[in-house]
């Protein structure tokens, strides 16, 4: 009767410890100073809409504010505005354009910065 008390014991701690190693361990497993993050990130929906939340005339620009929003782990894509409208007039800018669903936090990120 022992022998099952014993076992299911070690049976339990070899469990935890893989539990606790899966879920990124304490500080004993992890080297200190390294930031823990999310390992894997969920895949975006292909027919989400994405929203135009800047336009400026510099490419300089607009590559900026694009490190500054995937510092922040936001996706962003840069695209260069059509030639001509319908009435003819060229147009000239670069637009940023996020997931709906990152709009706010975008918009916040680009008050924050300096102008």
């Amino acid at each position: 009767m022992i022998r099952v008390f014993i076992f299911l014991f070690i049976l339990g701690v070899f469990l935890y410890v893989i539990w606790a190693w899966g879920r990124g361990g304490g500080a004993s497993l992890q080297p200190s100073g390294q930031v823990k993050g999310p390992r894997f990130r969920t895949k975006r929906d292909p027919w989400e809409m994405w929203v135009q939340v800047y336009e400026t005339e510099s490419l300089e620009e607009a590559k900026t504010l694009r490190a500054r929003l995937q510092e922040q782990e936001v996706e962003c894509v840069l695209y260069e505005q059509g030639k001509k409208d319908i009435h003819g007039n060229e147009l000239k800018g670069i637009g940023v354009a996020v997931p709906k669903s990152s709009t706010r936090l975008a918009q916040n990120i680009i008050s924050r910065s300096p102008a």
